[in-house]
């Protein structure tokens, strides 16, 4: 939402912008609060979200370098998501992660840049789609029957039980 008020050439951008280093696109959590603030949500925290889904557990995200505790559990959730997506699509200056390099980020960053509990429940629902328990499988679907492979099973597997153990993720490098 708030990237309405960033300049497309910095969203089209064909090389990656940190967004620490490009005062507009660092904006933008706020900018998003403030469209979304006077508008009447069933959940409140629907700004925050917006607004505080840059922040991260290590307390080296923005626009206020929370901390952990700090941040709404919406707002870690929409951070994964977001990162997700960015991880899983296709960007002027990358082509879409594997999903093997998709785990290995997630066990890098979990307790870092995102909240390991998230990080686990959406390994979990990957891996219930994954081996076809569920229907409709909608997150296969939007990224590719064949997206998953096989062989990283074993390592979202790992991934999900250390988090859930609550030994550091990054300890199992796989």
């Amino acid at each position: 939402m708030g990237k309405l008020v960033v300049d497309l050439d910095i969203i089209n951008s064909p090389y990656r912008i940190e967004a620490k280093q490009c005062p507009d696109l660092c904006r933008h959590p706020e900018a998003g609060y403030e469209i979304l603030r006077p508008i009447n949500h069933p959940f409140a925290d629907i700004p925050l979200m917006a607004l505080y889904h840059h922040e991260r557990p290590d307390g080296g995200g923005y626009p206020k370098g929370l901390r952990d505790a700090e941040i709404p559990l919406g707002a870690k959730i929409v951070s994964l998501a977001d990162s997700f997506d960015a991880m899983t699509t296709d960007r002027p200056y990358r082509r879409r992660l594997s999903f093997a390099e998709v785990v290995a980020d997630f066990r890098v960053s979990a307790g870092r840049q995102f909240a390991p509990s998230v990080v686990a429940a959406l390994c979990r629902a990957l891996l219930k789609e994954a081996r076809g328990e569920t229907r409709p499988r909608q997150m296969m679907r939007l990224l590719g029957r064949d997206y998953v492979e096989a062989q990283s099973i074993p390592a979202l597997e790992q991934l999900i039980a250390d988090l859930e153990s609550g030994a550091p993720a990054a300890a199992h490098q796989a």
